[in-house]
């Protein structure tokens, strides 16, 4: 008796949450709504190799399309989607993020505020390769002060740059990038477009 009742919870979870990792490609309409706002069919069709060429999923925020007025559609990755492509690799040997604040020069005060001196490294480590790779990104490159996120959690969204960038060099993942890098003047564009 209760491992019917077990059997028919799993098929009632099923039920109501009927897509699957794989599936993604029979929500089409859904999928462009949702990860590709404003592209064009062109665009859209790109975002569906490249998602199917990494193996990631747009309904799980793993790739979408980001379409600035008058430019083309730039493919982004979030970093789990960078994490999920390390992982399946089977290569994929762990990775170490540290956040960097800038020395406090002798007799002046801490900085209020955002560190724009300081940086965040990513060692990533693959299995079979001789040494790390490792890289290192600066608050001053990134920060902006407009994005919400950004003022809210700088030294998260820093350590997510070095680590996107750390596992696409690591893994070889190229024609894409993560959200957190997009320019500074790209952002302060759309920003103002929203206002």
């Amino acid at each position: 008796m209760e491992g019917k009742n077990e059997t028919n919870a799993i098929v009632e979870v099923e039920e109501i949450n009927p897509i699957t990792e794989t599936d993604w490609t029979k929500r089409i309409e859904l999928v462009k709504e949702i990860t590709a706002k404003n592209c064009s069919k062109t665009e859209f069709e790109l975002l569906c190799y490249t998602a199917l060429q990494y193996g990631l999923n747009p309904l799980k925020k793993e790739i979408w399309a980001v379409k600035y007025q008058g430019s083309p559609a730039n493919i982004m990755v979030g970093r789990d989607g960078y994490l999920s492509i390390a992982s399946r690799s089977k290569e994929f040997d762990g990775m170490d993020t540290t956040y960097n604040p800038s020395p406090v020069k002798e007799g002046s005060p801490r900085l209020i505020g955002v560190d724009t001196e300081s940086s965040a490294t990513c060692t990533v480590y693959r299995k079979g390769v001789g040494h790390p790779i490792t890289v290192t990104v600066y608050m001053k490159e990134y920060y902006n002060g407009i994005s919400p996120v950004w003022k809210q959690k700088p030294i998260t969204m820093l350590c997510k740059v070095s680590e996107s960038q750390a596992l696409r060099k690591a893994f070889n993942i190229s024609g894409v990038y993560s959200e957190e890098e997009l320019s500074l003047a790209r952002l302060s564009q759309e920003e103002k477009k929203n206002d």
